[in-house]
């Protein structure tokens, strides 16, 4: 092709392996030459304890996950006794260590490769970064890792589940001709169907991932509570009505803050004015349809498997809400009125500033203070030690830690003191703090690394020619704006969002091919404007139902809600997740999505 180098072809191959990469990573042993070294480093610079220090080897989770909340019942002897330790300290340096390429790592590699075969430069680096002419992409991980932290906070609250316990138990009633003292029951297609509307309210104000994150550990507690035993609709509507909600406001997803930026659009008469509509027309479609799926397919039954029978479905008839207060759920009620109002006090600021202009006020001076108050405030709230009470067990709850007694050789020994560590430092800090620790540890930090890399790859490719070419055939396709909205949503949302590296990735590389002059500036465009805003508002859409594409890893959103089922005895395969949503439910819901921008486009005053 005309205009294309060596390294135009060396930046094409370097982005295609990183973009498998992201969706099926690969783990690359280190050898123990290398490791033991690495790591007896590591202890001599005082990263890691020592070995003689070292805790027992029990599988341990992340030193920042929420502790449990029962506490230990192993008695003590008496209060001057010691707890004497069986197991034999390892060598650290005897741990096996391995190089894992994927989400986190992958888009970080290609670029340092790049850089190191002088494919690109330094101004190529500094471009994905800072950006140009609208597009910034620290504005997008400043928002994201801001908001994700405020809503998620809330959620440490126990806001957002008390909330929907009170939903769920506002919708049971007595059954008829039934003593007073008779449970409540609840219509399961009534109760599903609140939820629904649950997921998609609120999606549309905090955004997908913030759903997934609070909501799918609600309905692993729910489901078992209730006694459903195929929880499969209830995780999917879920799932849909979060994705499809997130293409209403800017905030919502960091793809609709890049567009938004990419083009100047107001967040609210630039971009909801034109989303609202086909995201809310798109749920409503999607909701018949999950209740057609769901009802008329029902959970395979085996012989093995006593809790599944022929008879059940997917949707009960009745279900038994989950008899617990509300309130009891709710860890921290002022933290959640503070944590509900500073969200929605930012989200009218983003709203408000987006009048003044871009250059005028950039988005992270908004979401930046508004994440470091609710940072400081949970600092504050726990600035006394904690102390152990009783608490509900939900999934994920934040609770208060259990003082466990030292490990140490015997009562009569002298007890060493322990040097300071950063493992030691992180371990008490979480211990210290255990609600901030464990927010921040629940926030998608790999999104940084990840979509700061994608960034970079994707302005790669435009330096290096690829975005013109795609451009070049683009233009072909969209001779007018109904063959550009179906051809860029369809793109977008089938092939974009699950090939290059969730709808993040996809999004990334869709901005730069219709932000090149040889697309905005081609003769069709400038005489039908209305080709370019159908894109616009088209890849908006269609980078949120992307999410619902054929493999899991279209959406960061998808990552998390996978990996919190499976922590809850839920397991979604990637067979099951392109069987329910990646086929003709993404086809027709990104249909209609289209057909509405459509209309938008010709009918509405834009």
């Amino acid at each position: 092709m005309a205009g294309l180098t060596a390294r135009s072809w060396v930046a094409l191959v370097v982005y295609a392996v990183v973009m498998g990469l992201v969706i099926k990573g690969f783990t690359i042993p280190v050898p123990r030459v290398i490791t033991v070294p690495l790591l007896k480093l590591a202890v001599r610079c005082r990263i890691l304890d020592p070995p003689a220090l070292a805790q027992p080897t029990s599988p341990q989770p992340d030193d920042c996950a929420p502790p449990s909340p029962k506490p230990s019942t192993t008695p003590l002897a008496n209060s001057s006794s010691r707890l004497v330790s069986t197991d034999a300290p390892t060598p650290v340096w005897n741990k096996r260590l391995s190089l894992v390429l994927d989400l986190r790592t992958a888009p970080v590699v290609g670029c340092i490769f790049l850089l190191a075969t002088t494919v690109i430069d330094g101004s190529v680096v500094r471009l994905g970064i800072v950006g140009e002419d609208g597009v910034r992409p620290y504005d997008v991980l400043v928002l994201f890792i801001s908001l994700a932290y405020i809503s998620t906070a809330l959620d440490s609250t126990g806001g957002l589940r008390a909330l929907a316990f009170w939903i769920s138990q506002k919708s049971a009633r007595h059954p008829p001709n039934s003593p007073p003292s008779a449970p409540k029951t609840a219509s399961g297609l009534r109760l599903f169907t609140i939820l629904y509307c649950f997921w998609f309210f609120f999606g549309v104000l905090v955004g997908n991932d913030p759903i997934v994150l609070s909501g799918t550990a609600f309905l692993g507690y729910f489901t078992r509570a209730t006694g459903i035993a195929a929880p499969r609709a209830w995780t999917m509507s879920q799932f849909v009505a979060a994705n499809v909600a997130s293409a209403a406001l800017v905030s919502s997803n960091p793809t609709n803050v890049l567009i938004a930026g990419a083009w100047g659009l107001n967040f609210l008469t630039g971009f909801t004015a034109y989303t609202i509509l086909p995201a809310t027309i798109t749920a409503l479609v999607a909701y018949p349809l999950l209740l057609f799926l769901f009802t008329f397919f029902r959970p395979s039954s085996s012989p093995s498997d006593a809790s599944t029978s022929s008879r059940q479905r997917y949707i009960p008839a009745q279900l038994l809400p989950p008899d617990v207060d509300p309130r009891s759920a709710l860890v921290d009620p002022r933290g959640a009125v503070f944590h509900a109002t500073l969200m929605l006090v930012t989200l009218g600021t983003l709203v408000g500033t987006s009048f003044v202009g871009h250059d005028l006020v950039q988005v992270w001076m908004v979401t930046a203070p508004a994440g470091v108050l609710a940072f400081a405030r949970d600092l504050w709230s726990e600035r006394r030690p904690p102390r152990v009470k009783d608490e509900i067990e939900l999934a994920d709850a934040p609770t208060h830690p259990v003082a466990t007694p030292p490990v140490v050789a015997s009562s009569n020994e002298a007890v060493p003191a322990r040097p300071w560590t950063a493992q030691r430092l992180v371990a008490q800090t979480c211990r210290r703090f255990p609600t901030t620790s464990s927010t921040v540890s629940r926030l998608p930090l790999s999104l940084l690394p990840f979509a700061g890399g994608i960034f970079v790859l994707a302005r790669a490719l435009t330096a290096t020619g690829w975005t013109d070419i795609f451009a070049t055939w683009l233009v072909r396709v969209c001779v007018n704006p109904a063959a550009t909205v179906f051809f860029v949503g369809y793109i977008t949302a089938l092939f974009l969002c699950p090939l290059c590296g969730t709808n993040i990735g996809g999004t990334i590389l869709a901005v730069e091919i219709l932000r090149s002059p040889t697309f905005s500036s081609s003769a069709r465009v400038v005489a039908d404007p209305r080709i370019l805003q159908g894109a616009i508002y088209s890849l908006a859409l269609a980078s949120n139902v992307g999410a619902l594409s054929w493999t899991v890893s279209s959406s960061l959103a998808g990552l998390l809600w996978v990996r919190i089922l499976a922590q809850k005895g839920i397991r979604v395969t990637q067979r099951e997740f392109a069987l329910w949503l990646g086929g003709g439910m993404l086809v027709l819901l990104e249909g209609v999505a289209c057909a509405v921008v459509l209309l938008e486009v010709y009918y509405w005053n834009l």
